[in-house]
């Protein structure tokens, strides 16, 4: 069959994407499809014999390197398809972002004839793009912040402070350490309540971020304790800004609702010392530590600098009691491993908190579906460390929309094909980002699959029957009838009686049905 003119004219007019067809030799633009005349408001006479460079950038030479990139020039070159991006104005002189691909047409001796010139807008992927990308940058400032001071968290801490060791080290600056801990904080807890203690914690950072300077590096350590990292800082100075912030506070009221209350500080200080032998972030921190209970020991609201001369004395006045020195040291390992894994899962709980400004569905949904998951938990016979992972699970399922576009969080209407596509990336986005977290493990397969369905037909790896974990399985359910009993952008919530006959409906198709009838049975009980 022979290509007329007419028949090529429809086959590229049947493309989505704007063709334009260029001749190399000279870049003139033989032809292009009504797609491309569309979007910017000329017609074929005013294009047809023009350079590219003419009608595409309003320019009168070609888009030479290394100014501007051509993917013609490119392609020309090496005979292969080129890609590129580039901004452009359409027909009412709005900007927008093209991705422009252009691809060689050989004639029977192997050159080059001609060269079609693919352009297709993208603004709207870009701007999904950044949203996720600004998505991604909040999460990874949540990552770093403790959610109840806004101060760097323990986990920051720490890699902060190896990255200034080493440059101590390799430049052989100063480097001081406080560590700071509010005295008798717990008799403050149980005059005043833990509520007014966390507001306490908030109020101190605030106080603590005017002492410091902007080069100072301040986290909370854990509880009612916070180290500052004070980069380029002797010791001695260091210990002189720690008297200056408890003769500061000895002069501060904090004002909490309608109470008054004042605090006294313990500080320890300690530094990057070679001479000491304080060159390891554990020597460092151990260091702090050790001048920071002498100041508790002295009846606290006061700070001391670390001294080598007071360890060398401990280890000449006493005989070592090994047995007493593991104890110790394992007392240390658990109570570290517990503020590790408590920083963490603070971190983890505020990217899911985080979305309630996003979405207020899903923030108030996780925290119905607590009681609901843990209730048949419960009934089936879960032991308590399977009830910890589902109540996680019950927390953390939905945290992998804080990858997602407010466009599409918010969206009133119905999701297109591709919106929807991106939706069902959540599970996976979850999963990633409490893969890494080791005590999370057992959570992370109950987030991935929760939106498996029982007949196999769910996503995101189409799992079916007793292939979907037991935990996932009943958050799907838990989900699903909390999502049935609210109120949607797009519609009212249904009753109980009518979400659960709806769930009884899909029983052994979308749901487990014997969860499904655990679920029933405990909502008529209610």
């Amino acid at each position: 069959m022979r290509i007329t003119k007419d028949l090529f004219k429809d086959i590229i007019d049947a493309i989505s994407d704007r063709v334009m067809i260029i001749d190399p030799k000279d870049y003139t633009i033989i032809t292009v499809n009504k797609q491309y005349l569309e979007k910017e408001g000329l017609s074929l006479k005013e294009i047809k014999g023009k350079k590219c460079y003419e009608i595409v950038y309003q320019r009168t030479e070609p888009c030479l390197p290394p100014d501007k990139h051509c993917p013609m020039l490119e392609t020309m070159k090496t005979g292969r398809l080129s890609r590129a991006e580039h901004l452009h104005y359409d027909k009412n002189k709005e900007l927008y972002y093209g991705e422009v691909i252009t691809y060689p047409i050989f004639d029977r001796k192997g050159k080059i004839k001609v060269i079609a010139h693919i352009s297709r807008d993208i603004t709207e992927r870009r701007k999904l793009e950044e949203e996720n990308r600004r998505q991604m940058e909040k999460l990874r400032e949540l990552a770093v912040r403790d959610q109840h001071t806004g101060l760097y968290n323990y986990r920051y801490m720490m890699e902060r402070l190896s990255s200034e060791v080493e440059l101590a080290k390799r430049h052989s600056l100063n480097l001081s350490v406080m560590l700071m801990d509010i005295d008798y904080f717990k008799s403050i807890n149980d005059v005043y309540g833990h509520q007014a203690g966390n507001r306490l914690l908030s109020e101190f950072s605030d106080f603590l971020k005017e002492c410091f300077r902007r080069s100072d590096i301040l986290t909370r350590y854990g509880g009612e304790e916070f180290v500052a990292i004070m980069p380029q800082t002797e010791k001695r100075n260091a210990l002189y800004i720690a008297n200056r912030i408890i003769e500061k506070l000895n002069n501060h009221i904090f004002k909490i609702d309608k109470l008054s209350i004042k605090i006294k500080v313990s500080i320890g200080v300690s530094d990057f010392s070679s001479d000491n032998g304080l060159i390891s972030i554990k020597e460092i921190l151990d260091a702090a530590d050790s001048a920071l209970q002498r100041a508790k020991e002295s009846g606290g609201n006061r700070a001391v600098l670390f001294s080598p001369l007071h360890r060398n004395i401990r280890r000449k006045s006493r005989k070592i009691d090994h047995g007493k020195q593991v104890e110790v040291l394992k007392r240390k390992i658990v109570k570290l491993g517990q503020r590790v894994d408590q920083t963490v899962l603070e971190s983890m709980y505020a990217f899911s908190k985080s979305l309630e400004a996003r979405d207020y569905y899903t923030a108030e949904h996780a925290e119905r579906m607590i009681n609901i998951v843990l209730s048949m938990g419960k009934k089936m016979g879960f032991n308590k460390n399977m009830l910890e992972n589902l109540e996680r699970a019950a927390v953390l399922h939905d945290i992998g929309k804080i990858g997602i576009a407010d466009t599409i969080l918010r969206k009133k209407g119905k999701l297109t094909p591709d919106e929807y596509k991106i939706i069902k990336n959540h599970p996976q986005i979850g999963a990633e980002i409490i893969r890494a977290v080791h005590f999370l493990k057992d959570v992370v397969p109950i987030v991935l699959h929760h939106h498996e369905r029982f007949d196999g037909q769910g996503y995101p790896s189409g799992l079916k029957d007793g292939e979907i974990p037991l935990s996932a399985r009943i958050v799907a359910i838990a989900d699903a009838y909390q999502a049935l009993t609210s109120d949607r952008p797009y519609r009212k919530a249904y009753s109980k009686k009518e979400a659960l006959n709806i769930l009884k409906k899909e029983a052994g198709t979308h749901f487990d049905k014997e969860i499904v009838a655990t679920l029933i049975k405990i909502e008529k009980s209610a």
